[in-house]
């Protein structure tokens, strides 16, 4: 069901087309999963579960740049290795979130959330350096952008080394921010 709705998104998949893909007739679809608004959030919510296992174990990495990369290359690889699918709920949510509250709060949730997972690694680091005047909510919500930035090219065709690629820039950017001293020689 999630795949449907990650390829079609909400409004281009009907009850019927999910129950076809998940081998049911539709009353029982809506007994067991309830509407679409329902369904689209209980795999908005799936997704956002892996995502949040995925990259936060790639985040622990003690080296600020080496764990941004890993929680990058994490996201990239979930974004491309079935094809140019994108961030399930970035690349769904936005088109409905105009009409359909659901999608709305699903969106607003998720751009919060991971600002703020990229926040609680920057205070982390924050920690480590004395001093650092660094506006870290800021360099978090840029991460964010980076990360929605990703998603997006990922679902136009980008290939996984040229998504890289574009990630490394902020990278360099945040630690240069967040770490001065590593670079000031």
């Amino acid at each position: 069901m999630r795949r449907q709705l990650w390829t079609a998104g909400l409004s281009g998949v009907s009850l019927d087309g999910i129950a076809r893909s998940a081998g049911m007739n539709r009353p029982s679809l809506a007994a067991a999963f309830g509407d679409k608004d329902a369904i689209y959030a209980k795999a908005a919510a799936q997704f956002a579960a892996m995502m949040d296992a995925r990259l936060s174990k790639a985040i622990g990495i003690a080296d600020l740049s080496a764990a941004l990369q890993a929680a990058f290359n994490a996201a990239i690889d979930v974004y491309t290795t079935d094809g140019p699918d994108g961030c399930f709920v970035i690349c769904t949510a936005p088109a409905e979130a105009l009409t359909n509250p659901v999608c709305r709060t699903i969106l607003q949730q998720s751009l919060e959330a991971i600002d703020a997972f990229f926040l609680r690694r920057l205070e982390l680091e924050r920690g480590r350096s004395i001093g650092n005047r660094a506006d870290l909510p800021m360099l978090a919500a840029q991460l964010g952008a980076m990360l929605h930035s990703l998603a997006l090219r990922a679902r136009a065709g980008w290939s996984p080394e040229q998504l890289r690629s574009l990630a490394d820039s902020v990278i360099r950017h945040v630690v240069r921010e967040v770490c001065p001293s590593v670079h000031d020689g």
